[in-house]
């Protein structure tokens, strides 16, 4: 039997359910009757209204997502009884159609072209029995969301014997991560759209299990299926699911709901068809090596199937694809030394938009999860580069090196913290904050004056990262960083703010005074709340406006004369 392929995460793949013509009061067997080259167009329609309830508020958003699905069978075989149906789906972009915040509208607050999301193709393909099921077991769900969309599919299968209308059956599933029970109904013969149908209604219970038991419910689960009673294929769809998730910090209620229906049918050409077929085993043959983990193999058959068929409608599917597997083989194989430079520049770069856009946790977390996974399997070159005689070089390994779980990495690292160039001592700074890696109190106070602005900002940032408030060290650190505050480099302006309001001890007259007299002349408008919020930190007084701090250190005592300093004469 030929191994199924499966060219990307199938959402839902829906099959030709059919079934044969009986007579008024018999029981139908609800089987497919299908022959090689049919195809079946539909157009579907999902919405998802999902509203989040915390200690912020209310809010509700719904997307809808138009799209086209096509079902083409392939292949058929008499034993076992079989087919082999490719499914391309074609979801037009998701579109945001209502925001709600507490009760009040706020689509209108979204620019027109930031309320569609692009969505990409789907193609899958799977041998199948008369019933609809994938004839070879399927990998079990690992999350909630691929349990949900198994949980759709397992509703669309047909039952395994003949079955009269008013009849009723039901089964368990096993979904990985859930359980469920999932009861179809015969519910009648009728016409839908002048065409004779038997209708199922299926409904399912489902319990999640393990650390998912607490956590997610699901309230309802209904679909309903309109079957061509000559056994030329489905003729409608639709249903709906209501989904419940509790967290610390939110709920979130989701209402999903589908539809679909026929909207064409015809039936390719021999010569069409074996084209398909001859295209099929190809992608096969792909899915073959993925499985091997041979990607290079499987992308070169990839793109040799995009150059051959550069108008097919499989290509949009098997172009992503192709791009994931190249995107994978980056995370999972080591790369050629310029690569890995420029995939690092690259990262660096977004990596520092995401923190000017106020750093964005999630967007920030996958940033560095993807340079964890490249700096593992590219260790080798790493190590090399930072002994490299180019500065751009080191400074890019530094980069790297951060994110690498290594002891030599870290070893290597921290020796960088004393390269020769200005630019690779600050990142090797940077990167050791980033691994909250402590170094001595006396090398972060030669670092607090070193001749580089940016050098000496990385490391008030890595003080603050590495030492608390209450250590003895403290007291020498502080005043070096109050002298960078006349520092030119924005950057490490924001970090030498920070780290006072972070180390200072609350109170501090000499911080708060020296917070203060650099807001006074501070150019860079966007950095005055910075200094608010330092002050308010180690003043306790919240303010938007220097006044109010000022009056506070005017009410604090002058300090006492420094017994170690000769008296002035006279």
């Amino acid at each position: 039997m030929r191994k199924q392929v499966h060219l990307t995460v199938v959402r839902v793949s829906l099959a030709l359910l059919l079934t044969a013509p009986v007579a008024l009061g018999q029981a139908t067997a609800l089987r497919y009757k299908v022959s090689p080259g049919e195809r079946r167009v539909y157009e579907r329609t999902l919405r998802t209204d999902t509203t989040v309830r915390s200690n912020k508020g209310t809010a509700r958003t719904v997307m809808e997502m138009p799209g086209r699905r096509e079902d083409l069978v392939v292949e058929t075989k008499a034993q076992p009884p079989s087919m082999r149906i490719v499914t391309l789906d074609t979801p037009a972009a998701e579109r945001l159609v209502a925001l709600e915040e507490n009760g009040q509208d706020r689509l209108a607050t979204v620019p027109e072209a930031k309320r569609l999301r692009p969505v990409r193709p789907v193609l899958s393909a799977y041998w199948r029995n008369l019933g609809g099921r994938p004839t070879e077991q399927q990998p079990a769900p690992k999350v909630p969301m691929q349990a949900i969309a198994r949980l759709q599919e397992e509703m669309r299968y047909l039952p395994e014997e003949p079955v009269t209308p008013g009849r009723t059956w039901s089964r368990e599933v096993d979904l990985g991560v859930a359980k469920a029970v999932i009861t179809t109904k015969f519910v009648e013969r009728r016409a839908e759209g002048g065409v004779p149908a038997a209708v199922l209604e299926s409904t399912a219970t489902v319990t999640f299990t393990g650390e998912y038991a607490q956590r997610i419910t699901i309230e309802t689960a209904t679909s309903w299926m309109a079957l061509a009673a000559d056994g030329s294929g489905r003729l409608s769809q639709r249903g709906t699911m209501t989904i419940n998730e509790k967290t610390e910090e939110a709920e979130q209620h989701v209402v999903r709901s589908w539809q679909e229906r026929l909207t064409g049918t015809s039936r390719l050409a021999s010569d069409a068809l074996k084209k398909a077929k001859d295209n099929l085993d190809q992608l096969e043959k792909a899915m073959a090596h993925i499985g091997k983990g041979e990607l290079d193999t499987a992308i070169g058959l990839l793109n040799a199937f995009i150059k051959a068929n550069p108008t097919n409608a499989w290509t949009p599917a098997i172009r992503d694809l192709s791009g994931d597997l190249a995107q994978r083989r980056l995370l999972t194989q080591a790369v050629p030394a310029a690569r890995l430079r420029l995939m690092l520049r690259d990262l660096q770069v977004v990596r520092d938009e995401v923190g000017a856009r106020g750093g964005n946790r999630a967007r920030l977390g996958q940033v560095d999860e993807t340079l964890r996974r490249i700096t593992k399997v590219n260790m080798k070159v790493l190590l090399m580069d930072a002994a490299n005689p180019d500065p751009i070089i080191r400074d890019l390994a530094a980069f790297g090196l951060a994110f690498a779980d290594d002891p030599q990495a870290r070893d290597r690292l921290e020796a960088m913290i004393n390269d020769a160039s200005s630019q690779v001592r600050g990142t090797a700074l940077i990167g050791m904050a980033i691994q909250g890696r402590a170094i001595e109190q006396k090398t972060v106070a030669e670092l607090l004056k070193d001749s580089n602005a940016r050098t000496r900002g990385a490391a008030a940032l890595l003080a603050a990262r590495t030492i608390k408030k209450d250590d003895p060290k403290v007291a020498e650190l502080v005043p070096l960083m109050i002298e960078n505050l006349d520092v030119k480099n924005v950057w490490a302006r924001v970090n030498t703010i920070l780290s006072i309001a972070a180390l200072a001890p609350s109170g501090s007259v000499p911080a708060a005074r020296a917070l203060i007299d650099a807001c006074k002349t501070e150019k860079e408008a966007p950095l005055k709340p910075v200094y608010f919020g330092a002050l308010e930190r180690i003043t306790g007084v919240d303010a938007k406006e220097l006044a109010p701090f000022e009056e506070w250190l005017a009410k604090q005592p002058a300090p006492k004369p420094d017994a170690t300093k000769p008296k002035p004469k006279g």
